[in-house]
């Protein structure tokens, strides 16, 4: 298959990429799309690819075979396979059916875990260590220095130490409301994990939730007879949350000491990070109002604060989502993020001197700090394209590599094809293994020079995996929004367009906080059953409005107490876009989204009344009271102070506005978006005597996955090929 790129001006940016391959096509089927999308037809790559430790070499899975290599030009080796790890196993040891996950400790050994065990091999000698033993049903393993790990088991926390056969049980008090060592805060502001080892493993910081004052809730389970209801704790907007401490346990003294955090009682306490001689830890206080963030120092000794080094605040909210990194060979220089001036950049800090100097700047995103050399000299970082202008958007589609000097603040850009870079560090920071793809590159594996910037070796050149199917085309243009900003958009037309027909039209929209949609990368950043949609004879569109990501903060904060007001906007400009368009049918529009998304189709179903004839909405918030307190009251404040905006952007009590078809789909399990959301949209569609249809999947939470995503889209693009008259033969 051969792939075109081309640059022409539609109200900005438009890149068209042709999708053309040699006779006989094959048809890329629903079921196909949905289950090889990061498989068959996925972009060659090389599977689990990683730095090894301690040396200039990377390794990869090639089948059942863990191989070595470096930059030079020797061959691929093999490390050892599946095979030969199963028999280094001890007798009576369960089978491995596949091969692990691995962490290298120096380029002779590795760990890997197997069952309730955690094993070191040395590849030398082929043999075999145990290193510790787990205790059954461990969960959220959080490996430290030492081969040390900590986990849980149900809301409990515990550490296994290498060379023992023994467990420290830490915490003890676990139990219904009251969770120790896991994520707090429903993961939001960055909290990936419950537990933070200290940098040579003496100390452990873990959360500690209390959420016995939150109000339960129950899911009905349905895999036993009768049914049961699981109970959870989900924080509303405006009603109470819950409260975390932050406890250290020592590992010399087995004694817990918790941090004297203050009032309020249901302020977050968010990114955790230790100092390199384990006497001090840092916490961002985030009050509940989410307009003033602090990094707090406090001495792990007696818990008491010693000083508030940061304070970010804003009139609408902060978000911080990064802990401070100490710089390498400094006791006293740390990072520091921050969208102070509007955009998402780093300040280095000390902390006897305060504010050193901005890092970096202009209307471009800091997206991820790869790693420091270890020196301190400087960072290798990943963000978007400097913007030519504050609002034009083009800079939020690619993703770049950059070198960032800690001395001068100059900033270098690494990778130079336009396109969607993301990155991994070696240890000694000279070396960074680059996976991209663009609009025209399917993927492309590379290593780095992170002084020069120069490709040193190319370890995959994807070719097209859709080579040999019958696709159409993929453009990604800028279309004119709310307050005259540029949106980036996404158009996908069916094989064998021809301009002078017309076509129907899915619109499927997200368009919430944290989302982009639309990017350089390879196939513009749609999944693969949108091509499926379109060789059924639609147009598939997309836009990233207000409140998307990676466009800045005042770009986002458009949206602050109005959710889905500005966003409903900006998608109508989509529309318009759409109806400007010869070959478009503007009677048969759908539009469709999950979660937000579902939100947003809802709203412009009910709101935008005989825009679209058909709407499928998966996973929909219906009313913003009843999603969570941390995501809800930073972008719409508690509902008592905020009524006229959760009164606009409540759908429970609009049903008597729908107009069309409307399919509303939830998951039962669903602990995100509670399945009460859609049953209160039903009660009050009865009320109003509107007609909806209405489908569970039993089993699954929020999205669902597996082979029961088939299903899933096949209701989607069969209800609506009903609705505008795609069905089988009418086509």
């Amino acid at each position: 298959m051969t792939m075109e790129r081309k640059l022409t001006p539609v109200l900005g940016l438009l890149i068209t990429l042709s999708l053309q391959a040699q006779e006989p096509l094959k048809r890329l089927t629903l079921s196909d799309a949905v289950l090889k999308a990061h498989s068959d037809l996925a972009p060659q790559h090389l599977d689990r690819l990683d730095w090894v430790t301690g040396s200039g070499s990377y390794s990869y899975l090639k089948g059942d075979s863990l191989m070595r290599n470096g930059v030079g030009k020797m061959a691929d080796r093999p490390v050892i396979d599946l095979e030969g790890l199963r028999g280094s196993l001890p007798p009576g040891a369960a089978e491995m059916e596949r091969f692990p996950a691995i962490t290298w400790q120096d380029p002779d050994h590795f760990t890997f875990s197997h069952n309730d065990r955690v094993y070191s091999i040395d590849l030398t000698s082929r043999t075999l260590q145990e290193q510790c033993q787990l205790l059954p049903h461990a969960e959220n393993q959080d490996a430290g220095p030492n081969g040390r790990i900590a986990y849980t088991v149900d809301n409990d926390l515990y550490i296994s130490i290498p060379g023992t056969s023994g467990t420290i049980k830490v915490t003890n008090d676990g139990g219904d409301g009251i969770v120790n060592g896991k994520s707090v805060h429903r993961q939001e502001y960055g909290i990936e994990k419950g537990t933070f080892w200290s940098p040579q493993g003496n100390l452990l910081a873990f959360y500690r939730m209390d959420e016995t004052m939150v109000t339960p809730y129950m899911l009905e389970e349905i895999e036993s007879k009768p049914s049961t209801f699981k109970k959870i704790r989900y924080p509303m907007a405006g009603q109470n949350s819950h409260e975390v401490k932050v406890g250290v346990f020592d590992l010399r003294t087995k004694e817990i000491l918790f941090l004297n955090t203050g009032e309020p009682k249901d302020q977050y306490l968010t990114n955790l990070a230790w100092s390199t001689d384990e006497r001090y830890l840092f916490v961002t206080h985030l009050d509940r109002a989410t307009t003033k963030a602090r990094l707090v120092q406090y001495d792990v000794t007696s818990g008491n604060p010693i000083a508030e080094l940061i304070s970010d605040t804003s009139s609408k909210y902060v978000e911080p989502l990064h802990p401070p990194l100490f710089v390498n060979g400094s006791r006293t220089s740390y990072i520091w993020w921050s969208q102070r001036d509007g955009w998402m950049h780093l300040y280095l800090y000390d902390l006897k001197k305060g504010l050193v100097r901005q890092l970096t700047s202009g209307n471009w995103v800091v997206k991820e700090i790869l790693g420091q050399d270890p020196k301190g000299s400087y960072l290798v970082v990943a963000g978007t394209a400097d913007d030519p202008g504050p609002m034009t958007g083009r800079g939020s589609l690619e993703t770049f590599l950059y070198r960032v000097d800690l001395r001068s603040g100059a900033v270098v850009q690494l990778t130079r094809d336009p396109g969607t870079h993301h990155g991994e560090l070696n240890k000694d920071a000279t070396q960074v293994i680059d996976r991209w793809s663009s609009t025209s590159v399917p993927g492309r594996t590379e290593i780095i020079d992170v002084r020069s910037g120069q490709v040193l070796k190319t370890l995959v050149d994807a070719p097209d995996p859709l080579a040999g199917y019958r696709v159409g085309s993929i453009e990604l243009l800028s279309i004119t929004g709310e307050f005259g900003d540029p949106l980036n958009a996404r158009l996908i037309k069916p094989s064998g367009f021809q301009s002078r027909a017309r076509y129907p039209v899915i619109v499927y929209v997200y368009n919430g906080p944290h989302v982009q949609l639309v990017s350089d990368s390879w196939l513009g950043g749609a999944p693969l059953w949108m091509l499926e949609a379109a060789e059924r004879g639609y147009l598939v569109f997309t836009v990233d409005g207000h409140g998307s990501d990676d466009r800045g903060l005042a770009f986002e904060q458009a949206v602050y107490r109005h959710l889905g007001a500005v966003e409903m906007k900006d998608q109508l400009h989509g529309v318009d876009y759409l109806r400007g368009l010869p070959y478009v049918d503007r009677e048969r529009m759908a539009v469709h989204g999950w979660s937000f998304g579902g939100f947003m189709a809802t709203s412009l179903m009910l709101k935008a009344p005989g825009v679209f004839k058909v709407a499928v909405a998966g996973g929909p918030v219906m009313d913003w009271s009843m999603y969570e307190v941390m995501y809800t009251e930073r972008y719409m404040d508690k509902p008592e102070e905020n009524p006229d905006g959760y009164a606009q952007a409540r759908l429970t009590d609009k049903c008597g506005q729908l107009q069309g078809d409307l399919l509303v789909i939830h998951g039962l399990d669903d602990e995100t978006v509670l399945p009460e959301h859609s049953y209160r949209f039903l009660q009050d569609c009865v009320k109003e005597g509107r007609q909806v249809d209405f489908f569970v999947y039993p089993g699954h939470p929020h999205n669902v996955r597996g082979k029961d995503r088939v299903h899933l889209m096949t209701k989607v693009l069969d209800h609506i090929d009903r609705a505008l008259g795609m069905a089988d033969g009418a086509r």
